[in-house]
């Protein structure tokens, strides 16, 4: 097979980025020199769940659960072995449909024997050895060929892409050695945002649980004398805060869309930047009412109905948000909000996308400590707060290296 060791004549490639200890030639290939290809068998959606005994890829769960790498199998299969097709461990897979193209170009490597592959899966294995790490390519192909592939999708609402459309796409591949140490180390990088994205979970868990406990009264905290504080004491909304909504100015004035007002939708109420400002116009010859910094945000329709925020700016708001100012902690009335918000959405909307109602909202009853002690629990749910933020923020940074690396590593 002395053909697959020949590549496409072309000029010297050099990528923006490389280890320093490699510097040697880089070569283009086809598909269809380095490739074998070939299907998956079918595994409908009622053959597949975590509580089966055969492990098993199905297409869609290569752009909602994996990505270039396949450590772990999520799902099972209970098909009898003689239906299936297993692995070797050294395959690529891609879904030859999706109904985003742009899914089509999803590269995982599994690195698994014996796992069964579904249909509708684009399987691709070495012809020869020593020629390709499957985890380079991997990264390769959902880096500088994902768009290329979905150029090649056929179908109006299911795209699809076959074996024999990806035959002549092309890949750039340094040696062997040169390409080992990329995967293993964009492997390391990935490994690093699997690990927090674990933390950040436990944290969220972590938070909810205790919010479960603090608003039961199940845990409670004392004073400075470390005394108790006093009982809770049950209440509605109304008693204690102070309620307004706004409006949207006219969509034919396009004047009125090219102010300096921050203009905040239902969708965006947790967001510290807009994307729409109204003008001073606007706000007058309409019902938008200003919320100022600090206020509390409740989405009453809309795809966002009952999410809660606190705003981080002055601006206008419309119809579709509720404004809550009290005199009480408005840290704690946030997280009473939010700690009850599958409550109020399972009780007041039916189902879809419904709406809420500033009444529902106004008579809605809790029990609530002293100020003091509201404070405490909003201080210490905050803290937990942050730390999920810090991950997160991590986890952000983490990708957006992993971006850059991509874009420089690969020609």
């Amino acid at each position: 097979m002395q053909h697959i060791r020949e590549h496409i004549a072309t000029k010297k490639l050099f990528p923006q980025l490389r280890f320093k200890e490699f510097d040697g030639d880089i070569a283009q290939h086809l598909f269809e020199n380095i490739f074998l290809f070939s299907t998956g068998k079918n595994i409908k959606q009622a053959e597949a769940s975590p509580e089966f005994e055969t492990p098993c890829v199905r297409y869609g769960e290569l752009y909602h659960m994996y990505n270039e790498v396949i450590k772990d199998v999520i799902n099972k299969t209970n098909l009898d072995t003689s239906e299936l097709l297993f692995s070797k461990g050294d395959e690529i897979l891609l879904p030859s449909a999706g109904e985003d193209p742009l899914d089509i170009g999803s590269a995982s490597a599994l690195t698994l024997k014996n796992v069964a592959i579904g249909r509708t899966i684009n399987i691709l294995r070495p012809q020869e050895e020593n020629i390709y790490s499957q985890i380079f390519a991997s990264y390769y192909i959902n880096e500088k060929l994902r768009k290329k592939i979905s150029t090649l999708a056929r179908g109006a609402s299911i795209s699809n892409v076959y074996n024999s459309d990806l035959k002549k796409l092309k890949i750039n591949l340094p040696s062997l050695p040169e390409q080992q140490k990329i995967a293993s180390f964009l492997s390391s990088v990935d490994e690093k945002i699997q690990q927090l994205s674990k933390k950040k979970a436990l944290l969220e868990q972590y938070k909810k649980g205790v919010m479960q406990q603090l608003f039961s009264g199940q845990l409670r905290f004392k004073d400075e004398n470390g005394k108790d504080y006093p009982d809770w004491e049950e209440k509605r909304l109304l008693e204690f805060c102070t309620f307004f909504s706004g409006g949207t100015p006219s969509s034919t004035n396009k004047k009125f869309y090219s102010g300096t007002i921050p203009f905040i939708g239902s969708g965006n109420i947790y967001d510290s930047e807009v994307f729409n400002f109204i003008s001073e116009e606007a706000l007058n010859s309409s019902s938008a009412k200003i919320v100022e910094e600090g206020d509390l945000l409740y989405a009453l329709y809309g795809a966002n109905s009952g999410e809660v925020a606190i705003s981080q700016l002055e601006g206008a708001i419309n119809q579709a948000i509720l404004c809550i100012r009290t005199k009480e902690s408005i840290e704690y009335l946030y997280y009473v909000l939010l700690g009850n918000k599958d409550n109020i959405v399972a009780k007041y909307l039916q189902g879809g996308q419904g709406n809420l109602s500033a009444q529902i909202i106004k008579k809605l009853k809790y029990k609530f400590p002293s100020i003091e002690e509201q404070q405490k629990i909003a201080s210490y749910l905050s803290g937990i707060d942050s730390k999920i933020e810090n991950v997160n923020n991590q986890i952000n940074q983490t990708q957006t290296f992993k971006k850059g690396l991509l874009q420089q590593m690969f020609v």
